[in-house]
Protein backbone atom coordinates (compact mmCIF):
# COMPACT_ATOMS: atom_id res chain seq x y z
CA UNK A 1 0.00 0.00 0.00
CA UNK A 2 1.51 3.46 -0.65
CA UNK A 3 1.98 6.05 1.57
CA UNK A 4 -0.53 8.77 1.82
CA UNK A 5 0.28 12.11 0.53
CA UNK A 6 0.91 14.53 3.25
CA UNK A 7 0.52 18.07 2.62
CA UNK A 8 1.98 21.26 4.25
CA UNK A 9 0.01 23.34 6.25
CA UNK A 10 1.04 26.86 8.35
CA UNK A 11 -0.41 27.95 11.69
CA UNK A 12 0.28 29.32 14.75
CA UNK A 13 0.63 27.94 16.92
CA UNK A 14 22.66 4.86 43.13
CA UNK A 15 21.92 2.97 44.94
CA UNK A 16 25.27 1.86 45.33
CA UNK A 17 26.46 -1.04 47.54
CA UNK A 18 29.92 -3.26 48.67
CA UNK A 19 31.99 -4.36 45.42
CA UNK A 20 29.60 -2.85 43.06
CA UNK A 21 30.62 1.15 43.96
CA UNK A 22 33.59 1.20 40.96
CA UNK A 23 30.55 -0.12 38.50
CA UNK A 24 28.41 2.24 39.39
CA UNK A 25 30.59 5.05 39.60
CA UNK A 26 31.80 4.47 35.95
CA UNK A 27 28.07 4.21 34.99
CA UNK A 28 27.43 7.46 37.08
CA UNK A 29 30.53 9.19 34.94
CA UNK A 30 29.11 8.37 31.57
CA UNK A 31 25.75 9.54 32.15
CA UNK A 32 25.97 12.49 33.93
CA UNK A 33 28.52 14.24 32.24
CA UNK A 34 28.03 17.62 30.85
CA UNK A 35 25.81 18.06 28.42
CA UNK A 36 28.76 19.93 25.95
CA UNK A 37 31.44 16.98 26.73
CA UNK A 38 31.15 15.66 22.87
CA UNK A 39 33.50 18.16 21.01
CA UNK A 40 32.07 19.94 17.91
CA UNK A 41 34.73 19.91 15.46
CA UNK A 42 32.43 22.26 13.12
CA UNK A 43 28.76 23.36 12.15
CA UNK A 44 28.02 25.48 9.45
CA UNK A 45 24.66 25.94 7.81
CA UNK A 46 23.60 27.26 4.71
CA UNK A 47 20.10 29.06 2.61
CA UNK A 48 20.62 30.29 -0.77
CA UNK A 49 17.61 30.43 -3.48
CA UNK A 50 15.24 28.13 -1.36
CA UNK A 51 18.06 25.29 -1.25
CA UNK A 52 18.90 24.76 3.00
CA UNK A 53 22.23 22.91 4.29
CA UNK A 54 23.99 21.30 7.29
CA UNK A 55 27.01 20.08 7.96
CA UNK A 56 28.57 19.12 11.46
CA UNK A 57 31.02 16.98 12.95
CA UNK A 58 31.15 16.19 16.49
CA UNK A 59 33.09 13.66 18.57
CA UNK A 60 31.58 12.37 21.40
CA UNK A 61 31.59 10.70 24.68
CA UNK A 62 30.04 7.39 24.14
CA UNK A 63 30.91 4.06 22.06
CA UNK A 64 30.27 3.80 18.25
CA UNK A 65 27.58 0.70 18.94
CA UNK A 66 25.65 2.82 21.50
CA UNK A 67 25.23 5.87 19.27
CA UNK A 68 24.69 4.15 16.08
CA UNK A 69 22.07 2.26 17.62
CA UNK A 70 20.16 5.62 18.79
CA UNK A 71 20.35 6.76 15.26
CA UNK A 72 19.02 4.31 13.75
CA UNK A 73 16.21 3.50 15.80
CA UNK A 74 14.01 5.46 13.41
CA UNK A 75 10.55 4.31 15.02
CA UNK A 76 11.81 6.48 18.22
CA UNK A 77 13.28 9.66 16.10
CA UNK A 78 11.10 11.49 18.60
CA UNK A 79 13.22 11.24 21.37
CA UNK A 80 16.83 13.24 19.29
CA UNK A 81 14.38 15.70 17.87
CA UNK A 82 11.75 16.99 19.74
CA UNK A 83 10.38 18.70 17.06
CA UNK A 84 9.16 14.96 15.68
CA UNK A 85 5.58 14.71 17.05
CA UNK A 86 5.29 10.95 14.70
CA UNK A 87 7.44 8.48 13.35
CA UNK A 88 7.19 5.29 11.67
CA UNK A 89 8.50 2.99 9.56
CA UNK A 90 6.45 2.02 6.21
CA UNK A 91 6.98 -0.49 3.62
CA UNK A 92 9.97 -0.77 2.43
CA UNK A 93 11.11 -1.27 -1.83
CA UNK A 94 13.34 -4.29 -1.32
CA UNK A 95 15.45 -5.72 1.99
CA UNK A 96 18.29 -3.29 2.23
CA UNK A 97 16.20 -0.14 2.54
CA UNK A 98 14.26 1.52 5.47
CA UNK A 99 11.51 3.46 4.60
CA UNK A 100 10.13 6.10 7.30
CA UNK A 101 7.89 8.94 7.37
CA UNK A 102 8.49 11.92 9.99
CA UNK A 103 5.78 14.49 11.10
CA UNK A 104 7.66 17.40 12.47
CA UNK A 105 6.54 20.81 13.75
CA UNK A 106 8.96 23.80 13.48
CA UNK A 107 8.32 27.12 15.29
CA UNK A 108 10.41 30.39 14.34
CA UNK A 109 8.50 33.36 16.49
CA UNK A 110 5.01 33.43 15.75
CA UNK A 111 5.18 31.47 12.73
CA UNK A 112 4.54 27.34 12.71
CA UNK A 113 4.65 24.66 10.37
CA UNK A 114 3.65 21.35 9.69
CA UNK A 115 5.97 19.02 7.79
CA UNK A 116 5.88 15.89 6.23
CA UNK A 117 8.97 13.48 5.70
CA UNK A 118 9.08 10.67 3.84
CA UNK A 119 12.36 9.26 3.06
CA UNK A 120 14.70 5.48 1.95
CA UNK A 121 17.72 5.17 4.42
CA UNK A 122 20.37 2.82 3.19
CA UNK A 123 23.53 1.71 5.35
CA UNK A 124 26.17 1.50 1.82
CA UNK A 125 28.90 0.25 4.42
CA UNK A 126 29.41 -0.63 7.82
CA UNK A 127 29.00 3.29 9.50
CA UNK A 128 27.72 4.86 6.36
CA UNK A 129 23.92 5.56 6.20
CA UNK A 130 22.90 7.51 3.30
CA UNK A 131 18.92 9.27 3.20
CA UNK A 132 17.15 10.04 0.10
CA UNK A 133 13.89 12.06 0.29
CA UNK A 134 10.98 10.97 -1.88
CA UNK A 135 9.20 14.21 -2.78
CA UNK A 136 6.15 13.12 -3.69
CA UNK A 137 4.77 12.18 -0.18
CA UNK A 138 7.08 15.11 1.62
CA UNK A 139 7.04 18.62 1.60
CA UNK A 140 9.88 18.60 0.23
CA UNK A 141 10.93 19.06 -3.55
CA UNK A 142 14.59 17.04 -2.93
CA UNK A 143 16.74 16.80 -0.49
CA UNK A 144 19.61 13.84 0.48
CA UNK A 145 21.66 13.44 3.97
CA UNK A 146 24.31 11.10 4.53
CA UNK A 147 25.87 10.19 8.03
CA UNK A 148 29.47 8.55 8.76
CA UNK A 149 29.97 7.56 12.11
CA UNK A 150 33.42 5.78 13.32
CA UNK A 151 34.54 4.63 16.49
CA UNK A 152 37.49 6.51 18.23
CA UNK A 153 38.39 4.35 20.90
CA UNK A 154 35.12 4.65 23.44
CA UNK A 155 34.18 7.64 21.29
CA UNK A 156 32.67 8.25 18.21
CA UNK A 157 33.32 10.53 15.52
CA UNK A 158 30.58 11.22 13.42
CA UNK A 159 30.01 13.54 10.42
CA UNK A 160 26.40 14.62 9.08
CA UNK A 161 26.17 16.63 5.72
CA UNK A 162 22.20 17.18 4.23
CA UNK A 163 20.35 19.54 1.75
CA UNK A 164 16.80 20.07 1.04
CA UNK A 165 14.83 22.28 -0.63
CA UNK A 166 11.09 22.83 1.04
CA UNK A 167 8.29 23.08 -1.62
CA UNK A 168 6.22 25.27 1.25
CA UNK A 169 5.79 28.64 1.56
CA UNK A 170 8.24 30.42 4.05
CA UNK A 171 7.14 34.14 4.92
CA UNK A 172 9.68 36.34 4.22
CA UNK A 173 9.72 38.57 7.55
CA UNK A 174 11.58 35.73 9.08
CA UNK A 175 14.44 36.13 7.57
CA UNK A 176 17.59 33.98 6.83
CA UNK A 177 19.40 35.39 10.10
CA UNK A 178 16.11 33.53 12.29
CA UNK A 179 16.31 30.23 9.66
CA UNK A 180 19.84 29.44 9.92
CA UNK A 181 19.90 29.87 13.86
CA UNK A 182 17.05 27.48 14.14
CA UNK A 183 18.49 25.40 11.93
CA UNK A 184 21.47 25.44 13.85
CA UNK A 185 20.24 25.35 17.03
CA UNK A 186 18.09 21.98 16.55
CA UNK A 187 20.97 20.77 14.60
CA UNK A 188 23.13 21.06 18.18
CA UNK A 189 20.18 20.00 20.24
CA UNK A 190 19.50 16.79 18.43
CA UNK A 191 23.73 15.68 18.52
CA UNK A 192 23.75 16.26 22.23
CA UNK A 193 20.29 14.13 22.59
CA UNK A 194 22.10 11.38 20.63
CA UNK A 195 24.92 11.69 23.10
CA UNK A 196 22.46 11.72 26.38
CA UNK A 197 20.64 8.64 24.66
CA UNK A 198 23.85 6.22 23.93
CA UNK A 199 24.95 6.74 27.14
CA UNK A 200 21.13 5.49 28.68
CA UNK A 201 21.63 2.52 26.61
CA UNK A 202 25.19 1.85 27.85
CA UNK A 203 24.19 1.84 31.21
CA UNK A 204 21.51 0.04 30.97
CA UNK A 205 24.01 -2.48 29.60
CA UNK A 206 25.83 -2.16 32.07
CA UNK A 207 23.04 -2.66 35.11
CA UNK A 208 21.98 -5.87 33.14
CA UNK A 209 25.69 -7.18 33.60
CA UNK A 210 25.83 -6.02 37.59
CA UNK A 211 21.71 -6.78 38.77
CA UNK A 212 22.68 -4.40 41.46
CA UNK A 213 23.30 -1.04 39.80
CA UNK A 214 19.81 0.82 40.32
CA UNK A 215 18.43 2.40 36.83
CA UNK A 216 19.72 6.01 36.26
CA UNK A 217 16.87 7.17 34.10
CA UNK A 218 13.41 6.22 32.91
CA UNK A 219 12.68 6.57 29.87
CA UNK A 220 15.17 8.92 28.27
CA UNK A 221 13.80 11.83 29.77
CA UNK A 222 17.25 13.23 31.89
CA UNK A 223 17.55 13.88 28.12
CA UNK A 224 14.99 15.87 27.95
CA UNK A 225 17.01 18.98 28.73
CA UNK A 226 20.49 18.93 27.52
CA UNK A 227 21.39 22.42 26.64
CA UNK A 228 24.19 24.15 28.54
Amino acid sequence: MSPPVHKVRASRAIFIGGHRYLTAFIALFYIHMSATAGELEGLSVTVENGDYGIRIAMVMDAPADYVYRVITDYKHAYRINPCITESEILPSPDDDTVRVHNHSVHCIWLFCFDIDWIGDIVELQEGYLKVDTIPEYSSFDSGMAVWHIRAQGERTWILHHSHFKPNFFIPPVIGVYAIKRHMRDETLDTFKRIECHAKILLERDMENETDHLEKLVRDGRDCINVNG
